[in-house]
């Protein structure tokens, strides 16, 4: 065996040997995606949040009224948990978190209704709670909508209206919804796809600085250089390759618990994903040289890699489109290669695009591998040197 491939093995046995000596190294590289996997995979195992609490303030104690309650209450998002008598009873209750919102039927509802007053229903959503806000709105607006189209329906029969021509006021347009990709609108299927991954990505930018920059602060990386025949590359191969795997094998684990188990859709199966996976894990730990290159002293690598990762959550689109964002955010967002892991999610899993339709994103993930080559020079003489700034 050449000296050259004797460096490479010695390094990477000694990498293996720190992974299973240090506790840190498995907790970060598998109990924390798996734990992450558990956790949102069971917290959102509906799909879509179902029997938010509301409320009901009914002023008026009529027969249209209690209608209009059994309407709300037929609604699987919400669930009428208190019948209140006034204003301020509702309005404490959801500032005691008890209640996502209200539904206030004033005194003299069924009269004004059945004589063309138009009766104002007033609702209250508590919207600091993004998602339960919202569902519980969407549910109120529809009730109201429902109890519109009744009273107009009533007073069309009192008027002695044809069925037909009722119809067709109520209802002059028909809507055919087909949500494509995830018919279920559930939301699981949506978020803890590009969540996890992101979660990935941000351990594996911390775990490639601190793998690379402990060796500085410890004052073992110029023995290291030695060892690899003072070559960068072979250095960072078996440094980084015992993580490469696990981190691979940890997100096709994940992906088989998504797609296999759960039986999340996969149009164009799973390759394309777990070959995304593998991808972005690479290039990722591409990036994390790169971080610990530019700032080759532990605490500032772990800083910078750890505010970038996570500023992540926000710009990879799954909470805010990306083409809906500042132009600069845009540009921004194509630097993370979860981003990228997203838009190939999106194009085979859900949308099942051919695979070429693709081939941008794939094409990103090698360029990322250049990353290290801007920073070779710098990291090799801060390997050397073992210069530690505390």
């Amino acid at each position: 065996m050449s000296n050259t491939n004797k460096g490479l093995r010695a390094i990477f046995v000694r990498e293996c040997k720190r992974l299973v000596s240090r506790p840190v190294y498995l907790i970060c590289i598998i109990g924390v995606p798996l734990f992450c996997a558990f956790f949102f995979t069971t917290l959102m195992w509906q799909g879509v949040p179902n029997d938010l609490p509301v409320a009901v303030v009914d002023l008026d104690k009529s027969k249209s009224s209690r209608n209009l309650i059994r309407t709300l209450e037929s609604m699987s998002f919400v669930d009428v948990d208190y019948k209140l008598n006034s204003y301020h009873e509702a309005r404490e209750a959801m500032q005691r978190n008890e209640i996502y919102a209200f539904l206030m039927i004033p005194e003299g509802f069924q009269e004004k209704a059945s004589s063309g007053k138009q009766p104002e229903l007033s609702f209250f959503t508590n919207d600091a709670y993004f998602v339960a806000g919202g569902f519980t709105y969407k549910a109120l607006k529809m009730t109201a909508a429902l109890a519109n189209g009744s009273v107009i329906r009533q007073t069309m029969i009192a008027k002695g209206v044809p069925q037909r021509e009722m119809d067709a006021k109520l209802q002059p347009v028909i809507l055919d919804t087909n949500p494509i990709g995830n018919p279920w609108v559930n939301y699981s299927v949506f978020l803890n796809n590009i969540m996890l991954p992101v979660m990935i990505e941000l351990m594996i930018l911390l775990m490639t600085v601190f793998t690379i920059g402990v060796e500085i602060k410890a004052g073992t990386s110029r023995r290291l250089l030695i060892e690899g025949n003072r070559s960068l590359l072979r250095v960072l191969l078996g440094k980084l390759l015992p993580q490469t795997i696990l981190f691979t094998l940890v997100g096709w684990g994940i992906n088989i618990y998504l797609f296999g188990f759960l039986h999340f859709p996969h149009a164009n199966g799973a390759l394309p994903v777990m070959l995304a996976m593998f991808m972005m894990v690479v290039s990722t730990q591409a990036l994390g040289v790169f971080f610990i290159g530019c700032f080759p002293v532990l605490r500032l690598g772990l800083s910078s890699a750890s505010l970038f990762g996570i500023v992540g959550f926000s710009l990879t689109g799954f909470s805010f489109p990306v083409m809906a964002m500042y132009k600069p955010f845009q540009v921004l967002a194509n630097f993370y290669p979860v981003r990228h892991y997203f838009s190939i999610y999106t194009q085979q899993a859900l949308n099942g695009s051919p695979i070429w339709y693709s081939l941008y994103q794939y094409l990103t993930f090698v360029l990322y591998l250049a990353l290290p080559l801007l920073i070779a020079g710098r990291l090799r003489k801060a390997l050397y040197d073992q210069k530690y700034k505390p």
